[in-house]
């Protein structure tokens, strides 16, 4: 059995110590993002695709669940065609009360209009179970559309996982957010409310790169016997 001098395990250390970050530094470019800036949560706006679910609660048989049309314009029973695309539901909601009134249905609908499911795209990817288009649901965070990326991997860096936006100027904005903190400390600013078209990346965690580095690095450079198992301790490296 032989021994690697401690020499060789202190430069291993301190190279695999390295790996702050998951950017490489020549892909460190922050000059190509704008400044991150945190904005509070429009109220959700109605799109053409978007499928609505129209809830009139003294008139149940009014009930109505359908899309919204490519021209952005909702035709519900009773009501006729109406504007949609742009609308809060809220608004959505009184253009309803009003066709339903003046089409002498009833002139107190209350009609409760929701979003059932919406076009609305958010782009997860990285160490998730399926990486991919999320269906963006009103005030969905970035925790919950891992969630519905079917979770984080186990090779996840779960303290750094990177939110992309554009800014107002077509720019991309970089923010990095700890689930850690938020799952762990219950740390509200880590709870980001997401926008349409946001891209979620999940790097991969410290000990998967270390696992990488020393495979790239180590056993494809250095004569170790691929038959062999060799071990880091505190001290030395066996095999």
């Amino acid at each position: 059995m032989k021994t690697i001098r401690p020499a060789f395990v202190l430069v291993l250390m301190m190279l695999t110590a390295c790996t702050r970050t998951w950017v490489a530094p020549q892909y460190q470019r922050p000059a190509s993002f704008a400044t991150w800036v945190d904005s509070t949560p429009s109220v959700y706006r109605i799109q053409a695709g978007d499928e609505l679910s129209v809830v009139l609660p003294f008139n149940g048989e009014l009930n109505y669940r359908g899309p919204v049309a490519p021209d952005g314009t909702l035709t519900m029973p009773f009501a006729g065609t109406l504007p949609a695309a742009g609308l809060s539901v809220a608004q959505l909601g009184e253009s309803i009360n009003k066709a339903l009134a003046a089409n002498g249905v009833t002139g107190n609908a209350h009609a409760a209009v929701a979003i059932a499911q919406t076009s609305s795209q958010v782009y997860v990817g990285g160490q998730v179970g399926k990486p991919g288009e999320v269906a963006l649901r009103p005030g969905m965070s970035v925790l919950q559309a891992i969630i519905a990326a079917q979770g984080l991997l186990d090779t996840a860096r779960t303290n750094e996982v990177v939110l992309i936006r554009r800014s107002p100027d077509g720019r991309p904005m970089l923010h990095t957010i700890n689930l850690d903190s938020l799952t762990h400390q219950g740390d509200s600013n880590q709870d980001v409310v997401l926008q349409s078209s946001d891209t979620i990346f999940v790097p991969k965690s410290s000990i998967a790169e270390v696992d990488q580095w020393v495979e790239q690095y180590i056993d494809k450079v250095l004569p170790f016997n691929r038959g062999l198992d060799y071990t880091i301790t505190n001290s030395s490296v066996v095999y």
